[in-house]
């Protein structure tokens, strides 16, 4: 719901007027949907709110028809297809929020071995653009890395967003090489506590448990920083 709503709102804006009008009717009768099945919990709210989106015709929401799911047509394929939409958008985010790219810098994608999806991406291009803060697609099959770039993996599509221009390389090292040796000090004494068998035997259970999670997320963000470090020198 939430991936729909923030697709509709690119539509909304869009100078496609049959795109536009598309989603605003796909939007209200969603939420004619949700009020009818809200309303026996929420009945004086709900109606108010109908009484905005009802058409001639319409009874008012209390003596509406329930929703029916007879009429739902189940796209196996649509639903496939999205998916990798959605995970393609993620991951030019996660990308995005690990090397601290700013929001307002659009960046760019390169996919390699994404023949077999070119044209579902192509024909999404606004969609993952839009919610992925890029600015241009590219494909390719080159098989040496893009310079400075950060990767991630779509079904067996590589993406890389190059970040030159996108991030200053000087203060993103600094930064990171800074959190690098406070986690390595907080590894060491982490390992020391959990190692200690006087704090095994006389710390609760639940607290040894969160000393060693704790330790282990430290450890994972300091793999994932290391791997960011190589990528920008």
């Amino acid at each position: 719901c939430d991936w729909y709503i923030e697709i509709a709102k690119t539509r909304f804006y869009s100078e496609d007027s049959q795109s536009n009008k598309i989603a605003q009717k796909t939007s209200v009768k969603v939420l004619k949907g949700i009020l009818t099945l809200l309303h026996p919990f929420a009945p004086f709210i709900t109606e108010e709110l109908w009484s905005y989106f009802k058409v001639e015709g319409d009874d008012d929401l209390i003596v509406s028809q329930w929703l029916s799911s007879d009429d739902r047509n189940y796209d196996r394929d649509t639903f496939q297809n999205f998916e990798i939409i959605k995970s393609t958008i993620s991951a030019v985010r996660m990308i995005r929020t690990k090397m601290n790219v700013p929001n307002n810098r659009k960046s760019k994608i390169i996919i390699r071995n994404g023949k077999k999806f070119e044209t579902l991406i192509q024909t999404n291009d606004n969609i993952i653009k839009s919610l992925a803060g890029i600015e241009n697609i590219d494909f390719s099959e080159d098989e040496e890395r893009p310079e400075k770039s950060a990767s991630a993996i779509v079904n067996m599509m590589e993406i890389f967003v190059p970040l030159d221009g996108l991030i200053d390389f000087d203060i993103e090292i600094e930064r990171l090489t800074k959190r690098l040796n406070e986690l390595d000090k907080h590894v060491i004494s982490a390992e020391k506590k959990v190692s200690n068998e006087n704090f095994i035997k006389r710390a609760p259970k639940d607290i040894v448990a969160h000393e060693k999670q704790k330790l282990e997320d430290m450890k994972i963000e300091y793999s994932l920083i290391k791997q960011n470090l190589d990528i920008l020198s």
